[in-house]
């Protein structure tokens, strides 16, 4: 089995069915990020990075499986999981760092 099948399926891991209602303002928000600013621009927005920061903890889902939450949302750019962590690791999250610990959760 090649590590393409692997990463592939890795990923097929991470699809889940959420309410994406926190994208209705992606544009507005990238807009703004991307207003004055010198170089590549920007293709994520925080609450974006939020977003799946919440899921890795309310889920404990590993960075990876991150990477097919994108396919829930056509219009997002494909994400990779190394620039996925440095942008959590950036985040403050200690209000969501209990979600990992909720008992109550059943998939």
């Amino acid at each position: 089995m090649g590590w393409r099948c692997v990463d592939e399926r890795l990923i097929r891991c991470g699809e889940l069915l959420l309410s994406l209602d926190f994208l209705e303002r992606y544009d507005l928000e990238l807009s703004v990020l991307n207003c004055g600013k010198v170089g590549r621009p920007y293709r994520v927005t925080c609450m974006y990075v939020m977003f799946l920061a919440v899921v890795r903890y309310l889920f404990s889902m590993p960075y990876r499986q991150l990477e097919g939450l994108h396919r829930l949302i056509p219009r997002l750019p494909p994400i990779d999981y190394s620039w996925v962590r440095r942008r959590i690791l950036r985040l403050d999250l200690r209000p969501y760092m209990s979600l990992s610990s909720y008992d109550g959760l059943y998939l």
